[in-house]
């Protein structure tokens, strides 16, 4: 009788473990098998997939998360939970709240016309560089003499990308004799870039795996934020030993938020403010400046040596509106519909954020109709969005032209490079702003040229954080 109420109890085992394992809990995707005590955790991985279902995600509050409880991110962050991008909650709204508040009023995120002015300075000294030639062994590093001057890309651009959000954070501009230091964190910022992911990649699964050397990139990554913090720690360490910005009003960012850590420490208010916190919070906008952009750039560069035919109708229409004698300004940008939706059609093609930043659920939520529990990774699919044929009709064809309508003016972004809701890209403006005016004032003075044995292929990238294209050597033919 014993012997029968044991297969008896085995057989309700079996059972129920076959139920468990493939059944599902009501509201959730069908197919997903599930696991005693992990249950469906590491067979579900959750994807918006195109423009209707990125946006949903985007949009909603609830997936407003980020991966923050991670030893992979917080070591970059002195073990710690600081910045914007890997933090989330109220810290990160009066973070971003009060950085987006003062950084404007120094030309981040809208037009300033001083800001405009000192872009524009950088780039005629760019242009004079690559005209005159290199005047230092440091600027031999990125610029070589020949029948037409030979520029390391994205390198020749770190000067003006670097020193444009720095003079934002710090009210200065570094001289031509100093462009080594910009170039310098610029290369930390690209070593940081391609040595991470945005999902953390095995060491956020597995920790330990950190021990072993640089195997999965954590030892660059982490040694590449160094450099971009401890170049920020020097400045602000000398700011505060001198007592500076107790007494300037309004000459940076990194002024303004000093001065809220002293007035909290005065009223004895508790808050998010500190000195770590800036450090993080500078590298966290500075890092993209410094490597995302530039990279940009430099594939733009690439795709007009691939298609001469799109290089010509920018420079056409520059030459027809500009013309020769000054820089392309950001008031002639809407009068450049052509070259702007080439710059579209870059973002769009050559998406750098593939699967975006990860987004955590935080709370339990739908999507899609589905049931999200709290904590839950959601990703979304940009570079498939961006290739979706129903939203793109020839997804795998660059025409800037699908960003004109007959007219040939501009149209809707339906895009997102930049991701979109409360999360995206703070530095979005700024961004684009730049990008048009080093691309279009390039395009006005030079053609761009193959150079033999060099990286060409417009699939020649470095996977990482962001995808950013292999360093090349491009001849830049002044144009008569």
């Amino acid at each position: 009788m014993s012997y029968i109420l044991i297969l008896i109890i085995l057989w309700l085992l079996i059972y129920k473990g076959y139920k468990f394992v493939t059944g599902k809990p009501p509201n959730t995707p069908p197919a997903i098998p599930r696991i005693p005590i992990w249950g469906s955790y590491w067979f579900l991985l959750w994807v918006a997939q195109d423009s209707s279902t990125c946006k949903e995600l985007l949009n909603k509050k609830e997936f407003d998360g980020r991966i923050v409880d991670s030893d992979y991110f917080k070591a970059r962050a002195f073990g710690k939970q600081l910045g914007i991008f890997f933090v989330d909650g109220s810290y990160w709204q009066e973070q971003r709240r009060f950085a987006l508040r003062h950084m404007r009023d120094f030309g981040f995120g809208r037009r300033q016309e001083k800001w405009e002015n000192d872009v524009l300075h950088e780039v005629s000294k760019l242009i004079e560089i690559i005209n005159t030639g290199a005047h230092n062994d440091e600027e031999k590093t990125v610029l070589r003499s020949g029948t037409y001057p030979t520029a390391l890309f994205p390198d020749i651009l770190f000067h003006i990308t670097a020193g444009s959000i720095w003079a934002i954070i710090s009210g200065e501009k570094i001289d031509r004799d100093d462009h080594e230091q910009l170039r310098r964190i610029s290369r930390a910022a690209m070593t940081l870039q391609r040595n991470a992911d945005t999902l953390g990649g095995a060491i956020l699964q597995t920790p330990w795996l950190r021990h072993f050397g640089n195997i999965f990139g954590y030892k660059k990554f982490i040694e590449g934020n160094k450099e971009i913090t401890d170049y920020i720690r020097e400045y602000v360490d000398e700011r505060v030993l001198h007592g500076m910005a107790a007494h300037r009003e309004d000459d940076s960012f990194i002024d303004r938020y000093l001065r809220k850590i002293e007035d909290n420490r005065k009223r004895g208010s508790t808050s998010s403010f500190s000195r770590d916190q800036l450090l993080i919070l500078l590298t966290d906008f500075m890092f993209p400046s410094l490597s995302a952009l530039p990279s940009s750039i430099a594939t733009c560069i690439k795709y007009m040596m691939h298609f001469p035919e799109v290089k010509k109708k920018v420079q056409d229409e520059i030459d027809s509106i500009v013309g020769p004698d000054r820089l392309p300004i950001l008031e002639d940008r809407k009068m450049l519909p052509y070259t702007e939706a080439t710059i579209r059609e870059l973002l769009r093609y050559e998406t750098s954020t593939p699967l975006g930043v990860p987004h955590v659920a935080t709370e339990n939520t739908l999507f899609c109709g589905y049931s999200v529990p709290a904590n839950t990774i959601m990703l979304t699919n940009l570079a498939a969005m961006h290739h979706e044929p129903e939203l793109w009709g020839d997804p795998y064809r660059f025409r800037p032209e699908r960003f004109l309508n007959a007219n040939g003016e501009l149209y809707k972004d339906p895009s997102l490079p930049f991701s979109a809701g409360h999360r995206v890209c703070a530095g979005e403006t700024f961004s684009r702003f730049l990008f048009f005016l080093i691309f279009s004032a390039l395009m006005q003075n030079y053609d761009p040229l193959f150079v033999p044995g060099e990286p060409s292929a417009l699939d020649d990238n470095h996977s990482g954080l962001i995808v950013t294209p292999k360093d090349a050597w491009i001849q830049l033919k002044p144009r008569a």
